[in-house]
């Protein structure tokens, strides 16, 4: 049985933060130029998020298929995911799952067993019916492409929150330190503004209802009251992966 990690591979982006600043003069015919960072960030402050829609990329992600489960809510976005009907999963390297470290000597034999029975079902029935057994613990390798509007002001807010699932919140985070270089005054305004973006960011909402000691407990533990800062360190702790440099550099700035 092979155990991998969420992972996240930039494929492409699209437009430039110098187009956005220049839609102004060019729309509205006046010459007012403005520094490039002046321009998006006061663009951005008054609400004229459509300007993101002008930007964005595609990532190729692998993930449980849990997590794929709550990626595509998000609908203004395009998918292309792996299929369990087209995808021999008895052929050697197919069969991958993702589960936190902490539950591997928990969840092993469990996945053991359902290996078993799926190779089982493979020589007994048709594939279609095989599959039935994969559990969400299935790695999948999904593509996706999104504009900055959806993931930067949507997404983002929502799936790192401190009541967002890890793993997605893991993978939204390699997602944003992807595009930290490509788009680098839209990121940081994103990450100055975060936790006011989506009401819940620091609350925690669907946690608090089974531990209501959560939030406190998380910060005392990180030694912080920022929930960026403790959504960062929890999702990638629980993961077992180092926080990528380009995003340390922009926590410390």
């Amino acid at each position: 049985m092979q155990l991998i990690k969420p992972s996240v591979q930039l494929i492409r982006t699209w437009g430039s933060e110098t187009d956005i600043a220049e839609m102004p003069n060019i729309l509205y015919r006046h010459g007012n130029k403005m520094a490039l960072e002046r321009r998006i960030n006061l663009l951005l402050k008054y609400g004229h998020h459509n300007v993101l829609e002008f930007l964005g990329a595609q990532w190729l992600i692998e993930c449980s298929r849990a997590c794929t489960h709550e990626l595509v809510r998000h609908r203004l976005a395009s998918y292309w995911q792996e299929s369990t009907r087209f995808v021999d999963y008895s052929r050697p390297g197919n069969l991958r799952f993702i589960i936190p470290p902490s539950l591997i000597n928990k969840l092993t034999p469990i996945l053991e067993g359902l290996i078993k029975t799926y190779s089982e079902l493979l020589n007994s029935t048709d594939i279609d019916y095989a599959r039935l057994i994969l559990p969400n613990a299935l790695a999948q390798r999904i593509w996706v492409s999104m504009n900055m509007r959806e993931f930067l002001i949507n997404f983002l807010p929502l799936r790192t929150g401190l009541g967002a699932y890890s793993e997605l919140r893991l993978i939204a985070w390699l997602m944003f330190n992807s595009i930290l270089d490509k788009f680098p005054i839209t990121a940081k305004w994103t990450w100055d503004n975060l936790p006011r973006l989506h009401p819940d960011y620091n609350i925690g909402y669907a946690k608090r209802m089974v531990n209501p000691n959560y939030i406190e407990e998380l910060r005392k533990k990180y030694g912080s009251s920022d929930p960026r800062y403790i959504s960062v360190y929890s999702a990638f702790e629980e993961w077992g992966i180092q926080i990528p440099n380009e995003l340390r550099r922009l926590m410390s700035e």
